[in-house]
């Protein structure tokens, strides 16, 4: 992994996009002048596939719609670990989604109040089921490929505490394992 450019304003950013390519871009949110919001969308204009990322310590749910609204690869916030910033950076590059914690939230409970909406006659659907934000950030980190172990280094917790939450998770989702909830919330970008 290789930093590639660095800019301190939205402009800045946009002209140095004429001689570099990076691979994913990692945006502030608030910056000098254009902020992060309108640059990424500057940029999405001139690179249409580009992968941004947005690094903020704001997580308002304003700032994750916009995000999502203009099709971000990932938001993470600022006092997240460096093991979590490198994952983030990692599964945007390899063509995931990366939100985390809060972000995490707001994005699902979107998620979920549009799948209400949409799938109100359907079964069991992933918008009928109420998950807590650990919950969450476990499925997240699950479909991250982190081991029980991994999880419960980042959350503080014990290793059964992780154990015992996703038994709920698969109870709520009525399956025998985590590979089948995350085939239900396989189109879900957590």
């Amino acid at each position: 992994m290789e930093v590639v450019g660095e800019a301190a304003d939205g402009e800045t950013a946009l002209e140095d996009l004429v001689t570099i390519i990076p691979d994913v871009i990692i945006m502030d949110i608030r910056m000098p002048g254009i902020n992060g919001i309108e640059t990424a969308e500057a940029i999405l204009r001139l690179r249409p596939n580009s992968k941004i990322i947005f690094f903020s310590l704001y997580d308002s749910p304003d700032y994750v719609t916009r995000a999502l609204d203009m099709k971000a690869s990932g938001f993470i916030l600022k006092d997240t670990s460096n093991k979590i910033f490198l994952n983030a950076i990692r599964s945007v590059y390899a063509g995931r989604f990366y939100f985390i914690g809060e972000v995490t939230d707001i994005l699902v409970k979107k998620y979920l109040d549009s799948r209400t909406h949409t799938n109100a006659n359907k079964l069991a659907s992933p918008g009928s089921i109420s998950l807590s934000r650990r919950e969450l950030e476990i499925i997240k980190m699950t479909r991250d490929h982190l081991s029980t172990k991994e999880v419960a280094e980042i959350l503080n917790v014990s290793i059964r505490t992780v154990e015992a939450h996703r038994q709920n998770i698969l109870r709520k989702f009525h399956t025998k394992n985590m590979d089948e909830v995350l085939q239900a919330l396989d189109s879900t970008p957590l």
